[in-house]
């Protein structure tokens, strides 16, 4: 991890002089200072002894693109403003060294803490070293939906294989066997829960839960080709389950295509909860994610760091809920 001893030698100062400007001293060169803080922004080095509160929080998500991402941020966003915090919103477009590159840029406005939207973390191929430094040197931050639990960083979200289990039971109720999975990219940490919650419904239902598993991308056209992957297999699935409401959307346009009829033909069930699932034909019967609720314990978790930074939090699991529409009914006979 970072060190004070790092920060002067990667900005080629003394010790003293990097103390000095971490302090908030003024007795430093504009130059020097401008070097410095530049070399604690590189190595995300968080002074410890200057917390000035700006009133300023950072929130980083993933991108625009799934409708799910933006509905969290507005709800956080909402929800900092009643508690009296200004938002920077950061999209990474889910590249870490994006994510990183945001961290320097709210670092250096000194903002009083971060919120992760599906951080990085939840890309189990991936380097997450960033994070174990800012924990190391005193950030405030706290995870939205996706986190592992090697860090002390507070984590809010939705319980990700209670959501493969109850789709999955659903499907089963309404006597469903042969349930493929619509999944997104295998190192997803999200994925691969969702998929031991489809494992352990199936097998409690005497079912192998092995094959009608297809992974691509977490959009319509993802979804798209999950659907035209299942179809491949013997016997083809007669119920769905998928990894978001952007991939069911497209598992319902790729059925479509192939002359299916949902639900008739093919049970649909998607994940998030997003407006457009109100707006599909027929309507997506989807596990939806309580963003109103992981809005307000996320905005509460940051304000207690802000306010004692030493203060133990526990992580929050909300259970999603099933909203049953018009995508699934019995298999065909």
């Amino acid at each position: 991890m970072a060190s004070l001893r790092d920060v002067a030698r990667h900005a080629g100062v003394s010790v003293a002089t990097a103390s000095r400007v971490a302090s908030g001293l003024d007795n430093v060169r504009s130059e020097t200072r401008e070097r410095v803080e530049r070399a604690m922004r590189e190595l995300l080095y968080v002074p410890s002894g200057r917390r000035t509160e700006t009133g300023v929080i950072g929130l980083l998500l993933p991108d625009f693109e799934n409708p799910i991402f933006p509905e969290l941020a507005q709800a956080i966003e909402r929800r900092a403003t009643e508690a009296g915090f200004a938002s920077i919103l950061c999209s990474t477009t889910a590249a870490a060294f994006r994510e990183v590159d945001y961290v320097h840029m709210l670092l250096d406005r000194e903002v009083d803490g971060m919120i992760f939207i599906s951080c990085e973390m939840t890309n189990m191929s991936g380097e997450h070293d960033h994070y174990a430094r800012l924990v190391e040197e005193g950030a405030r931050m706290v995870f939205v939906n996706g986190a592992l639990n090697n860090l002390s960083v507070p984590s809010v979200g939705v319980d990700e294989v209670h959501a493969g289990e109850c789709a999955t039971q659903h499907l089963l109720e309404l006597g469903h066997r042969e349930i493929g999975y619509a999944a997104g990219p295998s190192f997803y940490l999200p994925t691969q829960q969702k998929a031991a919650g489809r494992e352990r419904a199936l097998r409690a239902a005497g079912i192998d839960p092995d094959g009608l598993v297809a992974h691509e991308d977490f959009s319509v056209e993802g979804g798209r080709e999950a659907l035209r992957k299942l179809l491949m297999h013997s016997p083809r699935p007669t119920g769905v389950i998928c990894s978001s409401d952007l991939m069911a959307i497209g598992v319902l346009q790729e059925a479509f295509a192939h002359g299916l009829r949902v639900p008739e033909d093919l049970s649909v069930v998607g994940f998030d909860g997003i407006d457009a699932a109100e707006w599909t034909s027929p309507r997506l019967t989807t596990v939806e994610q309580p963003i109103e609720e992981i809005a307000d314990v996320a905005v509460d978790m940051l304000s207690t760091l802000i306010a004692d930074p030493q203060k133990p939090l526990p992580d929050s699991s909300f259970r999603p809920r099933l909203n049953v529409r018009e995508s699934t009914g019995a298999p065909p006979a």
